[in-house]
Formats: structure tokens, C-alpha cells, sequence
């Protein structure tokens, strides 16, 4: 034992025990209570929000403040005491409006534990109200650089996405925001349209650029885009075919004007270049008449095509010059694809059909140079009884002649 104590550092930390020792007895014993300090205790503004919310006033400045508590109770207590048993909160009463304004601190323990509050250092803070309010306002650009457009191509009128800025935060503040900017950055040649992401920047009624904290100001938007459009243009010639064409006629023998042999179009270079021309739409052969020599088409345009030297319809005037019309009593009635198990006869023996054409091939025509076909391919036949059938008329001679109108026919159909 006695080696022990001969040992120095043994010695230390023996006497260093008992100095604790002893001091846990005083503190305890003979004086049981104390104070002590507990940092950073957060202010709550807003635990009266009613009277806030009454003035519509919200804290923009000074509402993170925390603050030094001092408590005094036993010292088995305190020693246990956090910022989060203690609820600070600044007298409202005198705040009326906008403004800055000192407020008195007052303190609440809000645990279970017993302890007081002694003292709050700082015993007041600095806080600015204001009313948070929210501001649209219009998005304009500023392109920074120099771009080319080739002549080939056209510029159309930039744009934003959005086109406004909707600016959230003090009133006071946000009363000397007129406008946004949003700055991108181009260069070079462009053949297709631009679309550049830039950020946005406020801006006073002189365009000038604000500087502003973005704590107590934000936007519903920090970046937009700068569109733009840059177009081709292209003459696509017009196109159009025929329907209803007999079989043995070629159309290519009719004489027109058209009243557009091209548009003018514009699009994106990707789209023009799909097209090697523009489709009008049919012309039915059945539907031209001596009285109705005119077509008309209204002109639709394929998607992301907009025309730039053409509006409203375009207009086919055929030339029936010495052309003639002439009803035959046709009575050559064919009817083909009939059904093996049916038989099927016309109802009726002849059928007045109005041919058109050159006078001097009409007039070289009898009814029996006609030819009625039924085709029963294109007719459900399921049972006996009664149909009325679509009748084709055709010109076996190959006669430049065409039937003007639609025939039908009724069958009867028999079991054989």
C-alpha cells in the first residue's frame, strides 16, 4: 500500500477524485440551487400570428434571432434544462404596420421541469414587418452575342416561356419591380428554331437590373426560356387526282386552269423537307357538268406548315368547250361475281343514263356503246329477296366520255 502512494500520479488522480467528490457535496448539500445558462433559445414572431395576421404583416427580417436564458432552480434540474424547454416570444402590442421595430422579450417554461427564468440577454430584438404580397410582371429578353439566320430562312417574333414572373415578398420591396429579364447567350448560324434557358433578373421601370435577397423575395420562376423561331420556306406545287374515273377514260384528256400552282409555305427545315408537293384532295369525274365546271378545294396544310403568299381556296375551272351532255336509254345490264347458289336478275331492262363529253364523241355514241355493271362482290348477299345494287357505267370503246351522277339497280335474288 504504502508503494502505492509513493507513485505521484496515483496520488494526483486520488486527489483530483476527492476535490470532485467533495465539490458534489457542497453543490448538493450545502448549496442545492444555482443558475446557469442555456444559448440559443429561438424567438418565435410569430407565436401571436392573429395579430399579424389581422395587419396582413409577416417578420422579414430579425424573426431567426435566438437568445441566452438564464435559470436558476435546483441543480439536478437545470443541469437538464434545453433550449426546447423554453418558449421565447416578442410583445406585439405595439406593432401597427409596416416597419421596423424593437420588441420586448419574454420567456415561458414550456417543460415539466422546475426550474425560473432568471434573465434574457438580449432582453429585446430588432424586427422588420412588412406585407408579403405577390407581383406579376411582364418577362422580357436580352440576347447577348451576335447570331446569323440564313436568307433561306425566316425569323418570326421571340418569345418567352413563361411569359410573366409572378415576384413574391414585401410589399415595400416589390413596389420598385417593374419587369423580369432573361439573358441568353447566342452565336453562330441557326437553321432551326432557338430555344436557350437563361436566368431571370429583375428589373426597375428604367430596365435596369435589381439586386435583391432572394430570402425575403422569391420567384415562381428562376430560369426561363428564350424561343426563336426560325423557319424555312419552300413553292411546294399543288397536286390532285381523280375519283370515280370510268375504267377505259384518262382523265389527262381534260383541259383546266387552276387558280394556285404552288404555295409558299413555311415550317421548321425538318418538316419542308418531308414534302415534295402539296395535295389539294379528289376531283369525282361523276360531279362535272356542263352547269358545274368548277372544283373547289379548301387547302389544308400538313402540320407545322403555315402558308405566306396564299389564303382561302384554290380553284379547278375545267374547259367543256363544244363539250355536250346526251341521256341513253342504256339496256347492256351485266351483272358479275353473283353467288353459286343464287340466281339474280335486274328488275329492270334499261336505265337513262346522261353522258358528257366532246360533242363529236357523244354524238358518235347509241345507248348500246353502254354498258351497266353490277358487281355483286361489293354487296352482302346472305338470303332470297330484293336488293338495290350500285350500278358502274362503262364505255368499253374507250370513248373520252364520262356518266354524270350515281346509278342503282334493284335485283331480285332467287335460289338456283
Amino acid at each position: 500500500m504504502s508503494a502505492i502512494f509513493k507513485d505521484k500520479r496515483i496520488v494526483f488522480l486520488i486527489s483530483l477524485l476527492l476535490s470532485f467528490l467533495l465539490w458534489m457535496t457542497v453543490s448538493l448539500v450545502l448549496r442545492p440551487t444555482g443558475e446557469v445558462i442555456v444559448s440559443g433559445v429561438g424567438v418565435n414572431v410569430n407565436v401571436q400570428s392573429g395579430i399579424l395576421g389581422e395587419l396582413g404583416l409577416s417578420a422579414i427580417e430579425g424573426a431567426e434571432s435566438t437568445v441566452n436564458v438564464t435559470i436558476s432552480g435546483s441543480r439536478s434540474v437545470i443541469g437538464g434544462v434545453s433550449a426546447e424547454d423554453i418558449s421565447i416570444s416578442p410583445s406585439l402590442s405595439g406593432v401597427s404596420g409596416a416597419g421596423s421595430y424593437e420588441l420586448d422579450l419574454r420567456a415561458i417554461n414550456t417543460s415539466s421541469k422546475d426550474f425560473e427564468i432568471v434573465n434574457i440577454s438580449p432582453a429585446k430584438i430588432l424586427v422588420k414587418f412588412d406585407k408579403y404580397v405577390d407581383k406579376v410582371v411582364p418577362l422580357k429578353y436580352n440576347i447577348i452575342g451576335d447570331y446569323n439566320i440564313p436568307d433561306e430562312f425566316i425569323q418570326e417574333e421571340i418569345y418567352t416561356t413563361p411569359s410573366q414572373i409572378v415576384v413574391t415578398g414585401p410589399e415595400i420591396d416589390l413596389a420598385k419591380i417593374e419587369c423580369a429579364f432573361v439573358d441568353v447567350v447566342l452565336s453562330g448560324d441557326y437553321n432551326e428554331t432557338i430555344a436557350a434557358v437563361g436566368e431571370v433578373f429583375l428589373a426597375d421601370k428604367d430596365e435596369n437590373y435589381l439586386d435583391y435577397n432572394k430570402d425575403e423575395i422569391s420567384l415562381d420562376n428562376e430560369v426561363a426560356t428564350v424561343y426563336v423561331p426560325v423557319h424555312k420556306t419552300a413553292n411546294l406545287p399543288v397536286s390532285f387526282d381523280y375519283r370515280n374515273v370510268p375504267e377505259f377514260f384518262d382523265p389527262a384528256n381534260l383541259n383546266y386552269t387552276i387558280s394556285a400552282t404552288d404555295i409558299l409555305v413555311e415550317g421548321e427545315d425538318n418538316i419542308i423537307n418531308k414534302y415534295s408537293d402539296i395535295f389539294l384532295g379528289y376531283v369525282d369525274i361523276r360531279v362535272l357538268t356542263l352547269e358545274n365546271p368548277s372544283v373547289k378545294f379548301d387547302v389544308k396544310l400538313p402540320e407545322g406548315l403555315t402558308a405566306q403568299n396564299f389564303v382561302g381556296d384554290i380553284y379547278l375551272n375545267f374547259d367543256f368547250t363544244d363539250y355536250i351532255e346526251t341521256t341513253f336509254n342504256a339496256t347492256q345490264i351485266n351483272i358479275i361475281n353473283v353467288p353459286k347458289e343464287y340466281k339474280v336478275t335486274s328488275n329492270t331492262s334499261k336505265v337513262a343514263v346522261t353522258l358528257m363529253g366532246p360533242a363529236e364523241v357523244i354524238n358518235s355514241l347509241s345507248a348500246k356503246d353502254i354498258v351497266i355493271q353490277l358487281d355483286l362482290s361489293t354487296r352482302e348477299i346472305s338470303q332470297t329477296g330484293q336488293y338495290r345494287v350500285q350500278a358502274d357505267v362503262f364505255l368499253p370503246g374507250g370513248e373520252n366520255a364520262w356518266a354524270i351522277g350515281t346509278y342503282s339497280i334493284t335485283i331480285t335474288v332467287k335460289e338456283q
